[in-house]
């Protein structure tokens, strides 16, 4: 029987990723998957069957990125409301809030996302005093990059009723709530989007991830979100396959209801729980071993006791549920080595493929206890660029000697750790993401081009389950894959992040393509 295709690529520089062919020059589909991988001749067969002829003219081709850490769905939510990522100072973030207030009424909150003081002149949070020169009417909330800190003016914080004696909530000399609040949990639920913003939020979501290459992504969802993706999916506007992992204080659900980490259809699938275990570096409420450097009595914060996620790390291995844990503070990663360790059945722990998610802080030794229990790293590259380089961020909080011995994916992956690599959307971008890891400044972290790339694509399908469908270019998978502006294994390593994603192809379907594609 002849052979017809859906879509026919030739004429490039594909990397598979598949170890049992590696390289091709074409790529045909059908049916959503990988029809054909071989050479220009094999192409030329089908083209005259094929909808869709799209001539690479020599550019590379990947399989798609799997961002294996997001909050794509409220990254989507965020994009409506007012950006902060590029302000300079907390007259700029007052500029924006400003220029925003006619777009909310007095009884919404008026809510910006993303600043982050670490790259302005003066390096303090912003405060309530400085949201109520913006407005005293109004509720003003803040949120800094990490998600970690929300920095509310005092109407708003008369509206949350925080008990200012509370953990979490800085005060100043005079023992007076600032404004500023770090890792209070319970708070996120009064900023609650509604049903209409979700759905806005999902469809702007998978656009951005689109655009940087990303075909498939770990959403790390608030509780309920999942129905409004499965609407989205119903609804045929998802073109990111999407992995949902909720918060851990939905297990008992999740058991009630026989659902295991991995079900799901092509589109939509259930991860794990999500538990956090400290906070961030940023907000320096990561649990760490030793003190911050700028704050001699501070060690962060422990989210959650021993005994609080043993019995949740329990709970999960026993009802087949992978758990997805934030641990950054080397003090928070050992909470989590610590309980699994108790645990016998390691084959059992290994085969559910239980993720620390960030490890930023992982020992070498703590490398090897997750290892022998099969644990994966979930871990940030883009953290590098952001704020470990020379002069950043965590010098600051944490100092030389420490800093250069974060994000360790060198001594992991020759310790045979598996690594996933994902963003936590800060910023999204997979190709900043793998110059930031090929770039590391330390020879501890620096790891090459290809090893990044698989952490991105195969690593990344492994920790969801998902190895056998995505993460490489090989017949009978689905056809996801990107196509490069430039080589990337030829590009100078600096120049890595310059390079532009062209076309994004989900199932076969292209999803996004450049200006001048």
């Amino acid at each position: 029987m002849k052979l017809e295709a859906d879509l026919v690529v030739f004429n490039g520089n594909i990397i598979t990723m598949d170890p049992q062919k590696p390289l091709a020059t074409a790529i045909a589909v059908k049916s959503y998957k990988i029809l054909v991988v071989g050479n220009d001749e094999h192409a030329m067969d089908l083209i005259p069957s094929a909808k869709r002829v799209i001539d690479l003219d020599g550019k590379t081709v990947i399989p798609g990125f799997v961002d294996a850490h997001t909050h794509l769905t409220a990254s989507g939510i965020k994009s409506m409301h007012v950006q902060l990522d590029k302000v300079h100072s907390i007259k700029g973030v007052q500029k924006e809030l400003r220029k925003a207030l006619s777009r909310y009424s007095k009884d919404q909150w008026v809510l910006g996302f993303s600043w982050d003081e670490s790259n302005w002149k003066v390096k303090r949070y912003v405060t309530g005093k400085d949201l109520d020169k913006v407005s005293t009417e109004h509720k003003i909330g803040v949120f800094r990059v990490d998600g970690h800190l929300v920095s509310v003016n005092s109407r708003g914080l008369q509206q949350l009723n925080v008990d200012s004696g509370q953990k979490g909530v800085e005060k100043d000399e005079n023992g007076t709530p600032t404004g500023v609040l770090k890792d209070i949990e319970e708070l996120y639920d009064c900023f609650q989007p509604s049903p209409q913003e979700i759905h806005q939020g999902i469809i702007a979501g998978n656009k951005i991830a689109n655009e940087l290459g990303i075909t498939a992504a770990v959403d790390n969802v608030q509780a309920g979100y999942a129905r409004y993706i499965r609407e989205a999916e119903r609804l045929n506007t998802l073109t990111v396959r999407m992995v949902i992992n909720v918060p851990s204080e939905q297990i008992d659900h999740m058991i009630g209801l026989g659902l295991t980490s991995g079900m799901g259809s092509p589109m939509v699938r259930i991860g794990g729980v999500k538990s956090f275990i400290d906070g961030s570096i940023g907000a320096s409420t990561a649990a760490t071993s030793e003190p911050y450097a700028n704050s001699k009595y501070n060690k962060g914060m422990l989210l959650m006791s021993q005994h609080e996620f043993s019995n949740l790390a329990r709970k999960a291995v026993e009802n087949d549920i992978q758990t997805v844990t934030h641990a950054i503070g080397d003090d928070a990663i050992e909470l989590v080595l610590s309980a699994f360790e108790t645990f016998g059945d390691v084959a059992t722990i290994r085969r559910q493929r239980h993720r620390i998610e960030h490890a930023e802080m992982i020992t070498p030794d703590q490398i090897r206890r997750a290892v022998a229990l099969g644990l994966i790293l979930s871990m940030q590259p883009n953290f590098v660029g952001e704020w470990q380089m020379k002069g950043g961020l965590y010098y600051e909080r944490l100092g030389k000697e420490r800093t250069e011995k974060m994000n360790l994916f060198r001594t992991a992956l020759d310790n045979g750790a598996r690594i996933c690599f994902g963003s936590d959307g800060m910023p999204y971008g997979p190709l900043y993401g793998i110059w930031c890891a090929v770039n590391h400044p330390s020879p501890q972290g620096r790891i090459t081009v290809e090893e990044a790339i698989r952490c991105y694509t195969m690593e990344s399908a492994y920790a969801s389950f998902m190895e056998s469908n995505i993460g490489s270019i090989t017949e009978g998978k689905r056809a996801d894959f990107v196509v490069l502006s430039d080589s990337i294994l030829e590009a100078p390593l600096n120049s890595i992040r310059d390079i532009k994603i062209e076309w994004t192809i989900v199932g076969g379907q292209v999803e996004y393509a450049s200006m001048g594609s």
